[in-house]
Order: structure tokens, then sequence, then C-alpha cells
């Protein structure tokens, strides 16, 4: 992969009622507020297999040791980045946990101040959550 290439794992986080774990980020794109709610993940380290960077991001990210399925999908795209575009592709696993006492975790002072809530989201059949989301599209909610 190039500079401007990125691998990620990321995991969908389900509870009982079939919710969505999302993470909200507030950054800065074009110099205008962007936000935007993505699954749990990060990248995958030269010589990582991708369930094992799965692993490592929740734990990192929420604290989290859960058994992981997958790989249930994979997304390619192009995303802005510090100014940049960048080529991505997204390895998603499944995992199973209730909400209790998940925590967000992240060890830069940019993770943090990006990274500002978990919640999760109904993904309900039709809808725009029912299957992983660009997690570049703006959250027309906030």
């Amino acid at each position: 992969m190039s500079n401007d290439d990125r691998r990620s794992a990321r995991v969908i986080v389900l509870n009982a009622a079939q919710q969505v774990l999302l993470i909200r980020f507030d950054v800065e794109r074009q110099h205008k507020p962007f936000v935007f709610r993505a699954t749990p993940g990060g990248g995958v380290e030269r010589g990582e297999a991708d369930l094992d960077a799965a692993r490592r991001e929740l734990v990192e990210e929420l604290a989290l040791d859960i058994d992981l399925t997958g790989p249930v999908h994979t997304v390619t795209s192009t995303f802005e980045h510090e100014g940049k575009p960048i080529n991505s592709v997204d390895v998603f696993f499944l995992g199973r946990h209730e909400p209790q006492g998940v925590a967000l975790h992240f060890k830069t002072e940019a993770e943090r101040a990006a990274n500002t809530s978990a919640r999760n989201s109904s993904a309900r059949p039709g809808s725009p959550q029912s299957a992983p989301r660009d997690p570049l599209q703006a959250d027309a909610g906030s």
C-alpha cells in the first residue's frame, strides 16, 4: 500500500436489541465542522491480521474483549484526512455485547478531541443504518 492507502479493521458491535454501537466523531473538513458516526476500529498495522487489529482496536477504544466473527463486510472508499485524499479499505467483523460499562478510551489528544461519544443506534430493515454506513457521510441529525 502507498502512503495514501489505509486498511482498517472495524467492528459492528450489536446488543440484544440488534442496535449497533457507533462512535460520534467531530472533526474539521475543508475548514468546516464535520460530524459523522462510525463503528469502533482503526488502522491495521504492518504484519497484523485484520481480526487481530479489530480485537486490538476494541480493547484500545472501548476496553472490550469480546468474541468476533467474520469478516462480514468489506468496503472501499476515498476520504479526506488532514487535507489529503486517502484510499481506504474497511474490513468489518461482528461482535455482541450489552452496552453497560462501555466507555471511550483513546491514546492521543487528537483521538480524544475527535471522538466525543458512543451510543447504540437501531438498525431497522431498509434504513440507512441497517448496514455498515459510509463513515464519511455527514450526520444530518447533529
